[in-house]
């Protein structure tokens, strides 16, 4: 299931996910790797955090 919540994100927005949540980078050194701000990494990750809430609580998704 999560991997299907992941699929829905754009390819930016999955990376940031993996680097940070998975993978334990610093927002720094996201920053550094992708060569986007810290703040773009954060406006980025918020997004899609938000995203993959929206479809993992959805009922129809769980099931």
């Amino acid at each position: 299931m999560l991997e299907r919540a992941l699929d829905r994100l754009n390819e930016t927005q999955r990376s940031l996910v993996l680097l940070k949540d998975y993978e334990g980078y610093s927002y720094e050194e996201i920053g550094q790797i992708t060569g986007l701000s810290d703040s773009q990494v954060k406006v980025y990750l918020h997004r899609a955090r938000l995203q993959l809430k929206e479809y993992l609580v959805k009922v129809e998704n769980v099931i």
